[in-house]
C-alpha cells in the first residue's frame, strides 16, 4: 500500500487520512493515527445508522499494518469486526485498505469517476474512544473536490466532534455539479454525481419548498449546514438520512411527470429525518452500538410517521395538489390492504425484527410480514385525523412532533421506549383523552384499520368507485379500471414478473385461488387452458373476463418438470381505491380537512 505523504492535522485526538491513488481499483487507503499509545481496539462497524441490517462492513477490509515511532506493531484479529493492536506508549499509526465497489447509499463506492464514503464502512474507531475529536485528510486525484457537511480547515481537510459525527457525515469525491443556496441564512447544496434530464433551477426551487415547509413544522432549521448528495444512475432509488446531509439515489431520466414526484417525494422524506431519527429518536438509537443489533420497537415512529408526512409535505408545500395528495394516500391503503401479513405481524414486531426480516424478503414476505414504513405511515394518517378529532381541531400530530423534538430531540435525549411513557403519552395528552385502545390495536395488534370512520372526521370517504381518467389522446374519458397486476392478484392469487421472455411466480398470496390450488413461488407459467402466456398483460387478459370459480388449468414449469395444475378464477378485480369529499359533510369536517392538508406552510 502506497505511503500517503505525512502532515500533521491541526485537531487533537483522532487523525485519519484517506487516499484513493488509483480509484479504478476500487480500493481506498485509510491512514488512521491515535496519540496516547498503548494497547487498544479498533473497530469496524457492522451496520450503519438508518438501515437496520448486519452489513460486516469488516468483510471489505485488507492489508491491515501498525507501527509506532517507525516500527512494526504486533496485532492480531480478534473476532469478526476487531483488531487488537498491542502498541507501546506514544501514537500509533495504522494503515489499511478498503474494497469499495457498491454503489448504494449505505455503502461506499469508488471508481474512475468519483468517489463515495458512507463513513461505517471506511473508517475503524478505537474502543473506549469514540467521543476523541477527529480530523480527516482527503488526499484525491488532481481535478477532484470533496464535499461533506464536517466543518472544514480546507477544500481536503475537516474536523468532526466524534466518530458518530464523522460516521454520520457522507462524503462525495469528483467532479460532481454542486448547486449552491441560502435558505433561512444556512447554506445549503446539492452535490451531483451522475448526468440526467434534471434541472438545477426547478430542483432547486422545489427543495426549497420542501425545506420551507418542513422547517415551518419544526419552527427553524437545526443544523449549520446540509449537503445533499445525489447520485444519478440508469436505475434504482434509495435515500439514507444523515444529521447534516443526506444521500440520494435516482434513475437519472426521474426529473419529469410522476417519476419526479416520486423523486420529491424521496427528498421530502429524507430531509424530514433532520428532525424525525437523527434527532427525535427513541432511547435505543442512539448512542449506537456499531457492532450489534439495536432493538427498538419504534421504528413505526421513526420511518412509519416520516413516510406520512412524506407526500403531506408536499402537499404543504404545494407541489401536488389535494385531488393528487388523496390519489397517492388511496395508492398506499391499496397496497396495504393487499398484504396477507397484515393479519400477522404487529407494528411492534415489525419494528423490532427489522433486522432479521425487513432487508431480507422473500417469496414468503408479504403473507408473513408487515412494513413499518407502511403501516406506520396509514396508523400515523389514523392517529393524525384521531388527534385532530378528539381535540376539535385545536391539536394534531404536528404538535406531537413538535413536543417530541422540543422535549427530547432538541436536547439530544432519547424518548422512552415504552409506548405508554412516550409517544402515546403524547398523543393522548393533546388529544385529552385516554388512547390505549388506539394503541393496543393499531400497534401492538393486528386489527383492521379504521380508514372510514377517521377519514370521515375530515369529510372524505373510502369508495371503489371508478373515477374518469383521461384517455392516451385526451380527448375523451374512460372509467380507471384495475390493473394487469391487479387483475392477476385477485384472479390468481400471485404475483407474477417477467425475467427473460419468462414469466415466473413471485409471491402466492396466503387465501387466495393459487394459494389453495398448490401454486409455488418459482413456478414458470407456460399456458393457460393450452394456451402460451409469457407476459403479465397476456395472462391478465386472459384471467380478466373469466367468471369467478370457473377453473383453468396453468402449464408450468416446475424445477424443470412440466406440470399442470387446476386453478379456480378468484373473483374479480376490484375497481382502484378513491377518497373523495363524504356526502354530507359539515362545515366543522371540511375546515379540518383544510387545515390537515394546508398546513402550516399553506399552498
Amino acid at each position: 500500500m502506497a505511503r500517503p505523504q505525512e502532515r500533521a492535522l491541526t485537531v487533537a485526538g483522532i487523525a485519519y487520512r484517506l487516499a484513493m491513488p488509483e480509484p479504478r481499483t476500487h480500493l481506498f487507503e485509510v491512514e488512521m493515527r491515535l496519540p496516547g499509545g498503548g494497547p487498544v481496539e479498533l473497530v469496524m462497524p457492522s451496520w450503519t445508522p438508518g438501515s437496520y441490517l448486519m452489513r460486516e462492513f469488516a468483510r471489505h477490509v485488507q492489508d491491515f499494518a501498525a507501527e509506532a515511532a517507525g516500527a512494526p506493531v504486533r496485532w492480531e484479529k480478534r473476532n469478526k469486526s476487531t483488531w487488537r493492536v498491542h502498541a507501546p506508549e506514544g501514537e500509533l499509526l495504522v494503515r489499511y485498505r478498503v474494497y469499495a465497489n457498491e454503489p448504494s447509499v449505505r455503502t461506499s463506492h469508488l471508481d474512475a469517476s468519483h468517489g463515495y464514503v458512507n463513513g461505517a464502512s471506511v473508517f475503524l474507531f478505537a474502543r473506549g474512544r469514540e467521543g476523541d475529536p477527529v480530523a480527516l485528510e482527503i488526499e484525491a486525484p488532481a481535478g477532484w473536490r470533496a464535499t461533506t457537511s464536517m466543518d472544514a480547515e480546507g477544500p481536503f481537510r475537516f474536523t468532526a466532534r466524534d466518530y458518530d459525527e464523522l460516521v454520520d457525515s457522507p462524503i462525495e469525491i469528483g467532479e460532481h455539479e454542486l448547486l449552491e443556496w441560502e435558505q433561512e441564512g444556512v447554506p445549503h447544496r446539492y452535490a451531483i454525481w451522475g448526468r440526467g434530464n434534471y434541472d438545477p433551477e426547478r430542483l432547486v426551487a422545489d427543495t426549497r419548498r420542501i425545506i420551507a415547509a418542513e422547517a415551518e413544522m419544526f419552527g427553524g432549521l437545526p443544523y449549520a449546514r446540509y449537503t445533499f448528495i445525489l447520485h444519478l444512475l440508469p436505475e434504482g432509488r434509495g435515500g439514507l438520512e444523515h444529521a447534516a446531509s443526506s444521500s440520494l439515489q435516482a434513475g437519472r431520466w426521474v426529473f419529469e411527470g410522476e417519476p419526479y414526484e416520486d423523486f420529491l417525494a424521496l427528498v421530502a422524506h429524507e430531509f424530514f429525518h433532520v428532525w424525525n431519527a437523527k434527532r427525535i429518536r427513541p432511547e435505543p438509537l442512539g448512542p449506537f452500538d456499531y457492532t450489534a443489533e439495536n432493538h427498538t420497537r419504534n421504528l413505526w415512529v421513526v420511518e412509519g410517521l416520516t413516510t406520512y408526512y412524506t407526500d403531506l409535505m408536499l402537499r404543504r408545500a404545494g407541489i401536488i395538489t389535494e385531488e393528487r395528495y388523496l390519489a397517492r394516500l388511496a395508492e398506499s391503503i391499496s397496497r396495504m390492504q393487499s398484504l396477507p401479513g397484515r393479519r400477522h405481524q404487529t407494528l411492534e414486531a415489525s419494528s423490532f425484527d427489522t433486522w432479521i426480516r425487513f432487508y431480507r424478503p422473500d417469496e414468503h414476505t408479504p403473507n408473513a410480514q408487515v412494513s413499518y414504513y407502511q403501516k406506520g405511515a396509514l396508523v400515523g394518517l389514523l392517529l393524525d385525523l384521531e388527534i385532530r378529532e378528539a381535540s376539535g381541531g385545536r391539536r394534531s400530530l404536528d404538535d406531537l412532533m413538535r413536543a417530541l423534538w422540543e422535549r427530547y430531540g432538541s436536547r439530544d435525549v432519547g424518548y422512552p421506549e415504552e409506548m405508554k411513557a412516550g409517544v402515546q403519552a403524547i398523543a393522548e395528552e393533546l388529544a385529552g383523552r385516554a388512547l390505549g385502545d388506539f394503541f393496543t390495536a393499531y400497534v401492538r395488534g393486528t386489527e383492521e384499520l379504521d380508514y372510514d370512520r377517521h377519514l370521515a372526521t375530515v369529510g372524505l370517504a373510502l369508495t371503489r368507485e371508478p373515477a374518469p381518467e383521461r384517455n392516451e389522446k385526451g380527448d375523451g374519458e374512460k372509467s380507471a379500471r384495475p390493473s394487469d397486476a391487479a387483475v392477476i392478484e385477485s384472479r390468481l392469487g400471485a404475483r407474477v414478473r417477467e425475467s427473460n421472455g419468462r414469466l415466473l411466480i413471485a409471491n402466492v398470496l396466503e387465501g387466495g385461488a393459487g394459494w389453495d390450488a398448490g401454486l409455488n413461488a418459482g413456478d414458470e407459467l407456460l399456458a393457460l387452458d393450452g394456451l402460451r402466456v409469457t407476459t403479465t398483460a397476456a395472462l391478465a387478459a386472459r384471467l380478466r373476463e373469466l367468471p369467478e370459480g370457473t377453473r383453468t388449468e396453468l402449464a408450468l414449469f416446475r424445477r424443470d418438470e412440466l406440470t399442470t395444475v387446476p386453478v379456480p378464477a378468484g373473483p374479480a378485480a376490484a375497481p382502484p381505491l378513491r377518497i373523495a369529499p363524504r356526502a354530507g359533510a359539515t362545515a366543522e369536517e371540511e375546515a379540518r380537512r383544510r387545515e390537515w392538508l394546508r398546513g402550516a406552510a399553506g399552498g
